[in-house]
């Protein structure tokens, strides 16, 4: 009986022992789940966000190709618009010389009219002075010719008593027809301008130099544009030659400051970029408000920036 009572302590501390040891064994299992757990989770998060971050990278892609052609297209589209500002400023250009040429040729036109004027009123006077006369030679008592001889009498009578001097008259009245058929300085300044607009040069040149031999109104104007037509032919010394001429020997000429800048542009297009800058900038000074000071402060944006150092 001692032994037995001796015994059971020892068999209780035994089943604790195991009890123990089976409860703890359960609890590691626990632990090493919710740790896979929380791996588990931690990882597919971790894909969800790499996830995301791909489709956050394909839009921004996506956004910076659609900024690229936004600039792009504003680009072409400045561009545009320069161009056709340029093409605005030409034609201005041209419709300003237009409408300067009309109003020359409209005001020697109306000097030419009145001429003429003159000219028939000097006519019709002398036909009446004549009249009178061929009167009084009938009152002074020469026999009337019989009827149906009067014209005829009258036309020997008159070719009988006429002068050399009422014959080189004759001959006067015809070089003066011929005289007046010929073209006017305003008329020759026309028809070049017109050979100018559509392109033939040559023919154009010809008539603005015979326009400026002859001198007058027009002169400045027809050297400019054979400046022009030189330009158009990119024949840059001779058209330097010929704005050279504007500038120099027609300082008043209202072509002067369109001259200067057409001589900008042939150094420019020479390659004398410091030079063409030189007169672009004194144009501006110069003839602030004109075509020629739009014009010139266009190619001054068309530049590059001038170089610091210079």
């Amino acid at each position: 009986m001692k032994s037995s009572r001796t015994a059971s302590p020892a068999r209780a501390l035994f089943a604790a022992a195991l009890l123990g040891s089976l409860a703890a064994a359960p609890l590691a299992g626990e632990t090493r789940a919710a740790t896979q757990r929380d791996q588990n989770r931690i990882v597919s998060e971790i894909r969800q966000i790499q996830a995301q971050l791909a489709t956050l990278v394909e839009a921004q892609a996506a956004l910076s190709q659609a900024v690229e052609a936004l600039l792009a297209d504003r680009e072409e589209q400045l561009s545009a618009d320069r161009q056709g500002r340029a093409e605005t400023m030409n034609t201005l250009e041209r419709m300003e010389r237009s409408v300067a040429t009309l109003s020359e040729a409209f005001r020697d036109t109306n000097e030419r009219l009145s001429a003429l004027m003159v000219e028939v009123e000097s006519v019709r006077e002398a036909q009446r002075r004549a009249a009178l006369l061929g009167g009084g030679s009938g009152e002074a008592g020469d026999p009337a010719p019989p009827d149906g001889e009067e014209t005829e009498a009258t036309g020997v009578a008159d070719a009988d008593d006429a002068s050399p001097e009422e014959g080189s008259g004759d001959e006067g009245a015809e070089q003066e027809a011929t005289v007046l058929d010929e073209p006017s300085v305003s008329e020759i300044y026309l028809q070049a301008d017109a050979d100018y607009l559509q392109g033939r040069y040559d023919l154009a040149l010809a008539g603005f130099e015979r326009v400026a031999e002859m001198g007058g109104e027009l002169a400045d104007n027809a050297r400019y544009f054979m400046g022009e037509c030189r330009l158009a032919q990119d024949r840059l010394e001779d058209a330097l030659e010929q704005f050279d001429i504007v500038i120099r020997d027609f300082p008043d000429s209202s072509k002067i400051g369109e001259a200067w800048y057409k001589k900008g542009l042939i150094f420019g297009r020479m390659g004398h970029e410091s030079d063409a800058r030189e007169i672009f900038e004194d144009i501006l000074d110069v003839f602030a408000g004109t075509t020629a000071a739009r014009l010139a402060q266009r190619e001054l944006d068309a530049m590059p920036p001038r170089d610091p150092g210079v």
